[in-house]
């Protein structure tokens, strides 16, 4: 658990490794070496490690009660049969068997018997504290993993001093407890443990950056989470997440430019804080110190994606799809940023002029990048977003560009598929597509799904939509007038301007 001790066990681990990798290796590892590198080796989820681990022991220390509980630590995570015959054959949790089993078994009765509850394992760990056992490191582990799987937290945070008297590591203790409730993002019930974890060992920095982390989601008092990034960054002047929270702080409040260039300055990668950087930049009517300043990165990188795609707050929508258009024409270049790389910055884009912009980069890449590099929720995410942005060309076009979307889409997005063609003008299309919605829907859609009365409801509902269409169509056809599509079945209006 303590840093310091860490390079320990990696030379361990290491000279282990060696050993495995080199028949001709003569080192020799003690017991205690041996149980140090099955029990890091599981921190660090290395199996490999674990099972070597086990048949080391299994040759030279046969005998070892440590290394058998070992074992069935293997089998509980790994093969729960074995786990189960392991208990059966060795005593369950018997009063006179070792901690680690009797542990184990609680936890495996809890899982595998219907009829088992919190209460049943919440006595039996009762039953372990009375004997007032001094619980070693993966002891402490394993009571606080029981009391997680047994959903008895509440009573390990009633009980916690008793069971820290009861354990040779504290600062495991609530290590593994604040692990337990960060998995179950319970950060303000963690933000304590964490706190009581920095008083143990105030110099271990991680511990800081987790109580930082806690502290954050957990909407804590400014001036706690400002004490925890002061003390971050006197350990670590560049440490990136005490800068990225100062920085966020800073925008938030609306500060001075001036003092976020000298956070972004330290760590000049971020993708977040560069475009809040920037948006702040413009709000204080600096866009020339904003367009230097994407122009100074885009020198530096011309494949600076993130720089790119800030340009729309800046520049607008045309010029910026040309530049990156240009920037990334050749297969080399393409390779360099993914289509999910793309989406991550392109959905920063909150405001109405740049999320479309947004789109029109999706589109782009729609169209120019082969099916096999484009995520499956690439399309129906670009089309749902145009649509409710009313750029019906853009859902129009999206269709062209991967048209096997029709055959893998649900009713509601072929729905909303087709109504983006009719007010895109595309009448003779969107009505063979509504003959071929109504026709076929019972071999493209379930009628149901997942019992769900909402689905059906939809289901008709959809329907309904593609037979109006038609009849607007037909109307307009025979009166020789425009079609006029005045119902919005999802919210759509009248389309914007290109």
């Amino acid at each position: 658990m303590d840093e310091g001790t860490d390079y320990e066990r990696d030379e361990l681990i290491a000279r282990f490794r060696q050993y495995l990798h080199d028949s001709e290796h003569k080192d020799f590892f003690g017991h205690d070496d041996i149980v140090e590198i099955f029990d890091y080796a599981g921190d660090m989820s290395d199996e490999y490690v674990r099972i070597e681990a086990l048949m080391y022991a299994a040759r030279y220390f046969p005998e070892s009660k440590d290394m058998e509980q070992r074992r069935l630590i293997f089998y509980s995570g790994m093969y729960p049969q074995a786990a189960s015959d392991f208990l059966r054959d060795h005593g369950g949790d018997a009063p006179d068997r070792p901690l680690l089993q009797r542990l184990i078994a609680i936890q495996e009765g809890f899982i595998n018997d219907s009829d088992s509850d919190s209460d049943n394992a919440i006595a039996a760990l009762e039953r372990i504290l009375a004997g007032n056992p001094k619980m070693d490191d993966e002891e402490t582990i394993h009571f606080v993993d029981t009391a997680h799987h047994c959903d008895c937290l509440d009573w390990l945070e009633q009980n916690l001093e008793r069971v820290a008297d009861c354990s040779n590591n504290r600062a495991c203790l609530l290590y593994e407890l604040a692990m337990s409730l960060l998995e179950q993002y319970e950060y303000a019930r963690a933000v304590p443990i964490i706190e009581k974890l920095v008083s143990e060992k105030p110099f271990i920095l991680s511990y800081w950056e987790l109580l930082l982390d806690a502290q954050i989601n957990s909407h804590a008092e400014d001036a706690d989470t400002d004490d925890t990034i002061d003390t971050i960054l006197a350990m670590d002047p560049e440490n990136r997440q005490a800068l990225k929270h100062k920085f966020l702080k800073i925008y938030h409040n609306d500060g001075n430019p001036d003092e976020l260039s000298e956070i972004i300055r330290a760590i000049p990668d971020d993708g977040e804080i560069s475009r809040l950087y920037i948006r702040s930049l413009v709000a204080h009517g600096r866009k020339d110190e904003a367009a230097a300043y994407i122009n100074g990165r885009l020198q530096a990188n011309p494949l600076d994606y993130e720089a790119l795609v800030s340009n729309y707050f800046v520049v607008g929508h045309k010029p910026c799809l040309k530049a990156i258009k240009q920037a990334f024409m050749s297969p080399e270049a393409k390779e360099k940023v993914s289509p999910s790389d793309w989406y991550e910055a392109i959905k920063t884009l909150d405001t109405i002029k740049a999320a479309i912009a947004g789109y029109a980069i999706m589109l782009w890449i729609l169209e120019e990048y082969s099916h096999n590099e484009i995520p499956e929720w690439w399309t129906s995410t670009l089309i749902v977003n145009a649509f409710n942005a009313c750029k019906y060309n853009y859902v129009v076009n999206a269709i062209y560009a991967d048209e096997t979307f029709l055959h893998r889409c649900d009713m509601v997005q072929y729905t909303l598929v087709v109504c983006a063609f009719a007010k895109a003008g595309e009448y003779d299309i969107a009505r063979d597509m509504c003959c071929n919605g109504i026709i076929y829907n019972g071999r493209l859609w379930p009628k149901t799904k997942d019992n769900s009365p909402h689905w059906t409801l939809l289901f008709y509902r959809c329907l309904e939509i593609l037979s109006n269409i038609v009849e607007a169509i037909d109307d307009a056809r025979e009166a020789k007038k425009t079609p006029i599509f005045s119902e919005n079945p999802f919210d759509v209006h009248t389309p914007r301007d290109e």
